[in-house]
């Protein structure tokens, strides 16, 4: 029998779950998401990150051009705290600017603001993953970009423990049991296909891009 979704909380609220998110190693997964934006199309000028956590695709994406103004997007205070650090250190305080919102509600939020609306393993910490999908597509412009990339949840628990083994390496017991729940928390690859199906997106728009990530690369009016 294939493994059910299980959720997890939304957010990380206090400061010690920040620290820990930090703390473990994104950098590779981090590389790879803006490079595989970057090489699949047009990125910006005007960029939204939902869910930015502690801004760390923002920064990986302002980093690799100048002329971009990213803005992040998250619930917790702390995690955007933590940011506001990152980005500073980074350097890109004219570039990378953090913003609290809800993504299940940003009503007040522009329709169409955004030239580029990109979120990174965010869908699966909502009950509803389909609110955060229609977040981004009222947040790109005409002919804009929505690129979301979130985990796949395997059909069985033999294959969660063998990549949290292989990816959890080196990292806190903390953290290794961050990488299990959030497996069982998300989507299987024929239910990201059939959420983006629900949306008017061709299922084809959504790929495996790794061991245990998918991928939905979209861009609006196609």
């Amino acid at each position: 029998m294939s493994l059910q979704r299980t959720l997890e909380p939304e957010s990380m609220d206090t400061m010690e779950e920040a620290i820990l998110y930090v703390e473990m190693n994104h950098a590779e997964v981090n590389r790879l998401f803006a490079e595989d934006l970057f090489a699949g199309g047009p990125v910006g000028p005007r960029v939204i990150d939902l869910g930015c956590g502690p801004a760390l695709i923002a920064i990986e994406i302002a980093s690799r051009d100048g002329e971009l103004q990213v803005m992040g997007i998250d619930s917790a205070v702390e995690m955007l705290d933590m940011g506001k650090r990152q980005v500073d250190m980074a350097g890109l305080l004219g570039q990378v600017f953090l913003q609290h919102a809800d993504l299940k509600q940003m009503g007040d939020f522009e329709d169409g603001m955004a030239d580029t609306v990109v979120c990174n393993s965010v869908l699966h910490h909502l009950p509803q993953p389909r609110v955060g999908l229609e977040t981004a597509l009222r947040l790109v412009k005409p002919g804009g970009r929505v690129f979301i990339r979130d985990l796949y949840r395997p059909e069985t628990e033999q294959e969660v423990e063998r990549l949290v083994e292989l990816h959890g390496t080196g990292e806190p017991e903390a953290a290794r049991q961050l990488l299990r729940q959030s497996l069982h928390a998300s989507l299987t690859l024929g239910e990201a296909k059939a959420l983006a199906e629900s949306a008017g997106i061709s299922p084809d728009a959504i790929q495996m891009t790794s061991d245990r990530h998918w991928t939905l690369d979209w861009k609006e009016g196609s």
